[in-house]
């Protein structure tokens, strides 16, 4: 898979024209950014784009001691989980068929956007 270091506009730009697939590293700093700049850039060229959360990974790095501890607050995270799942269902309603999927990995800072056409 193509890489791209930090927020390298003309880069990640030049990847999004050639329709490819692509990871973001090294976000540390500028995570939010990134994905804003993804998004914009997508849009921009007339596509679509579904920006949703790398769970896999998380719960990969999580393991045992990471479902342990969110166990631990499920009254709260029932709430919240239900809030998101009701406003991700939403949002994924509004962005059928999608050109590219942006999977967001919290733990790594990185960027996972997927061409889907």
């Amino acid at each position: 898979m193509n890489v791209v270091t930090g927020l390298n506009e003309a880069v990640i730009e030049g990847f999004l024209k050639k329709r490819v697939s692509f990871e973001v590293v090294g976000l540390r700093g500028n995570f939010m950014e990134g994905i804003k700049l993804v998004e914009t850039k997508v849009e921009a060229l007339g596509m679509k784009c579904r920006v949703k959360s790398d769970t896999k990974s998380a719960l990969a790095q999580g393991g045992t001691i990471g479902a342990l501890a969110s166990l631990a607050s499920l009254p709260v995270s029932l709430t919240v989980l239900s809030i998101t799942a009701a406003a991700s269902a939403g949002h994924s309603l509004l962005t059928r068929n999608p050109d590219y999927e942006v999977l967001k990995d919290y733990v790594n800072k990185k960027l996972k956007v997927v061409y889907k056409k």
